[in-house]
């Protein structure tokens, strides 16, 4: 186990072992950079004189100052954050309040307009219930909490009007995606919202609805032998043949009556069948074997063969 060089300090500080035993897992460098300085400076250091001794630039100081703010760490980050501009990073759409919100109730709250970090700051220290948010949420993520999250969060309470479960929920779910970005779990809970989903049960029924249609949606892709991603007009075909109660196996059987009569794979061909079982009541591979195939006019085929290029393996929109 390596060891330390003591005869090169001249000078200790105490850390508190909380440092290292809850907080150390989360922190980035700008974070850890900031504590160490914070608790080896006498007196209250100028941020000016920390940028210079830690090499943070301002947007890292402030988003430091907030991340042990929003764990009770320091009680006065307010006074330590700039009024500097939005970063980058913040989502690219601007909340507005004069900007309408479909579907809004009249009682929900309006959204943050340009919130700054120190916009952020004021809030932690008036809504006692925020700073718990922002905990969770990193956790959630599994990351530190930058300033476009702080954002996108607020947005999600005080504007959709979703509650903290709910939001922690959104946030899981994105996790388990993989896509923890802002702009991704700021798009899901818009379009949540939009379906109407803002309670945590019909949020967690979605989510189910979700992965039982991306598992089926994988089996047909099998099937069919497709290892490219879907488009979204072949996406709402398998999610309608799903809506209309047929199984693999009648979608497989479907798939080689499509291959047999046009020599390729037509997702709009396979839909036409489909269909039509679905209007005859055909719910099962004996029943559909039975079937006699119906006569198709020269024209009608050519006019189908035509439409079918545009929908083809790899075609599709």
């Amino acid at each position: 186990m390596p060891a330390l060089n003591d005869k090169l300090w001249k000078r200790y500080f105490s850390v508190p072992c909380a440092l290292v035993d809850q907080y150390l897992k989360l922190a980035t460098e700008p974070a850890l950079k900031l504590i160490l300085y914070l608790l080896a400076s006498e007196g209250e250091p100028s941020d000016e004189k920390i940028m210079a001794a830690t090499g943070l630039n301002r947007q890292q100081l402030d988003e430091a100052y907030m991340h042990w703010q929003a764990l009770g760490v320091i009680d006065n980050a307010g006074d330590h954050v700039s009024s500097a501009q939005t970063p980058k990073e913040a989502p690219k759409q601007i909340y507005d309040q004069n900007q309408a919100k479909p579907n809004q109730p009249d009682n929900t709250k309006i959204g943050p307009t340009r919130l700054q970090p120190k916009d952020i700051a004021e809030k932690l220290k008036s809504e006692a219930g925020l700073k718990d948010l922002f905990v969770n949420a990193e956790q959630s993520l599994g990351r530190l909490l930058k300033h476009s999250d702080h954002i996108v969060l607020i947005y999600l309470r005080d504007y959709l009007g979703f509650d903290d479960q709910s939001i922690i929920l959104i946030l899981s779910h994105c996790r388990d995606l993989g896509k923890t970005s802002p702009g991704y779990y700021e798009t899901v809970g818009k379009s949540l919202f939009e379906k109407g989903c803002t309670d945590f049960h019909a949020i967690e029924e979605e989510f189910m609805r979700l992965g039982e249609l991306h598992s089926f949606e994988s089996k047909v892709k099998h099937d069919f032998g497709i290892d490219i991603k879907l488009s979204q007009k072949q996406s709402k075909l398998i999610s309608s043949w799903k809506d209309m109660g047929f199984g693999i196996e009648m979608i497989s059987l479907a798939r080689e009556k499509c291959v047999d009569a046009t020599n390729k794979l037509s997702f709009p061909y396979i839909d036409k069948i489909l269909k039509s079982w679905n209007e005859k009541g055909i719910k099962d591979v004996a029943s559909a074997m039975k079937e006699q195939k119906p006569e198709t006019s020269s024209k009608e085929r050519s006019f189908d063969i035509d439409e079918f290029d545009q929908f083809t393996l790899g075609g599709g929109q």
